[in-house]
């Protein structure tokens, strides 16, 4: 077995590893939020706004959870089709050692920067809307 095989296989673990991580803190995060949710009393002000600050993180940290797992059962579908750390701009294989800090990347480190410089060119290139 090729190298960058092993080392996609053991990707794979370390994802499948943190996806039951993500899965056990999103359970813990949800009865967190409905804890807070059922809190059945009538909170002063300062307490109130506490709540509300708890329940905006909490609900924060479900997104950022979902969006996670959405990266990362992209990237199990990319492994099982064979795309798995290919480039999706030039074709390349992405960098073992990229894929092994960012597992989710579908650009080299090439087509990555120049991604987002053209992303942020686009953002400061447009005109404010009161213009």
């Amino acid at each position: 077995m090729a190298e960058r095989d092993v080392e996609v296989r053991r990707i794979r673990e370390q994802l499948q590893r943190r996806r039951r991580d993500l899965i056990a803190a999103n359970q813990a995060t949800r009865d967190e939020l409905a804890a807070l949710k059922a809190a059945d009393r009538d909170p002063e002000y300062e307490e109130s706004a506490q709540t509300e600050l708890a329940d905006y993180t909490l609900s924060q940290l479900l997104e950022n959870q979902r969006r996670e797992l959405m990266l990362i059962d992209a990237a199990f579908q990319r492994m099982d089709h064979g795309d798995f750390g290919t480039c999706v701009d030039c074709g390349m294989d992405i960098s073992i050692e990229r894929l092994q800090a960012l597992p989710f990347a579908i650009r080299c480190e090439e087509d990555a920067t120049a991604h987002e410089q053209e992303r942020m060119g686009n953002v400061y290139a447009s005109p404010p809307a009161s213009l």
